[in-house]
């Protein structure tokens, strides 16, 4: 077997084998199990991360604080009630109606999985199989890892130069000329963390003959969103998480608002029972709680900003704006400064592996005191 390497050799982090951006393909001639598989199950690598539980976790863009004891106290004893034998209803209907009347939408337009990577796969298999999917690049791996499992051809429209900019023209001319089955757009972008203009945003929807899924899972840090937009436009679709503002990233809790006659048919896509009974209390619960997780937020808000500020002081490293709970910067050995970092305690993401974020790492916002640890463990590695 080939050795297993990371981003930037980085070992045991994904990717294993090849990155989505490489030109490299897995050996195949000696693999036995090409005789049962298909080749893009065995081509594609998969997602794996290294755990480092004795380092300062800041590699997932994770909610920096777990539920308080009161409230995961109050919500085990609500689990503690549920009925574990019985079976889940086959869609989360008071979970469908509780998010339609938070966004202002119908139930119908509601689509609810174990996470939203859930959906992004029930999309693609909907609307593509070997067809072409369209993207952008550098973004979420996790749009490409999926159509090319399912023998679909990545369109990948580059972000424009030195920021990371919206490419409107050249997006409008891959779907002129590539004419794509769904095209992916998350916004806030990761691992950039910029926000993209709505404008160009909309442009790209009203003319795109096809899917556009705008992935908002940082949306409570952005304060951005389409949705207003969503009773226009047919073929948007609006992709959400639990993961991030809620801090659920355990729980797998992901949806989707969509027009209600795409959401119907992406529910023949989704298996029954696609949120277990435990999930499904979890969202109503910190839904009945969203005033406890607002001050958080909005902290992680503050510190993004105040690490912005202090990481723009230190010498030697390029750092970019960010409208979520994370901030990509550049410094001068990517791979050096990761196992520093590591080394003085701190885990982060080493994103630069691919060709446009060469000695790029991504730190999340954690809380004030891992900030700081963090922000000391840089300075003293450049």
């Amino acid at each position: 077997m080939p050795r297993q390497l990371g981003f930037a050799g980085e070992p045991g982090i994904f990717p294993l084998w090849p990155h989505p951006h490489s030109s490299i393909e897995r050996p195949m001639k000696s693999n036995p199990w090409k005789r049962y598989l298909r080749p893009e199950v065995l081509r594609e690598a998969a997602y794996h991360l290294t755990s480092y539980p004795e380092a300062i976790k800041l590699n997932q863009n994770e909610l920096p604080y777990d539920l308080a004891e009161d409230l995961k106290q109050e919500l085990l004893e609500r689990l503690q009630a549920l009925p574990f034998q019985r079976y889940p209803l086959p869609q989360p209907m008071a979970l469908k109606r509780r998010l339609a009347e938070s966004l202002g939408l119908k139930p119908e337009q509601i689509e609810v999985a174990n996470g939203s990577n859930v959906l992004i796969q029930a999309l693609i298999l909907a609307t593509s199989l070997k067809g072409k999917v369209l993207t952008l690049d550098p973004t979420f791996s996790v749009y490409e890892i999926e159509a090319k499992l399912f023998g679909n051809r990545v369109i990948r429209v580059p972000l424009e130069a030195p920021d990371f900019g919206f490419p409107l023209e050249k997006i409008l001319a891959a779907l002129k000329r590539q004419r794509p089955n769904i095209a992916f757009i998350a916004n806030p972008n990761a691992p950039t963390g910029n926000l993209f203009p709505e404008g160009a945003l909309l442009e790209v929807v009203a003319k795109a003959k096809c899917l556009v899924v705008v992935d908002e899972a940082y949306v409570q840090f952005s304060q951005a969103t389409l949705l207003p937009h969503l009773k226009k436009f047919p073929n948007l679709v609006l992709l959400r998480t639990f993961s991030k503002g809620f801090g659920l990233g355990g729980a797998r809790i992901g949806y989707l608002a969509a027009h209600p006659a795409l959401a119907e048919n992406l529910s023949k896509i989704l298996m029954p029972y696609c949120l277990s009974s435990l999930s499904e209390a979890t969202a109503h619960f910190v839904l009945d709680h969203a005033d406890r997780f607002a001050p958080i937020v909005a902290e992680v808000i503050r510190e993004r900003g105040r690490m912005l500020a202090a990481m723009r002081a230190l010498p030697g490293l390029r750092v970019w704006d960010s409208a979520a709970n994370f901030i990509m910067f550049r410094v001068t050995n990517a791979k050096g400064c990761f196992a520093r970092l590591l080394e003085a305690g701190v885990l982060v993401r080493n994103v630069s592996d691919h060709g446009g974020l060469k000695n790029c790492l991504r730190v999340s916002v954690g809380r004030p005191e891992e900030n700081d640890a963090f922000l000391q463990a840089l300075g003293a590695c450049l």
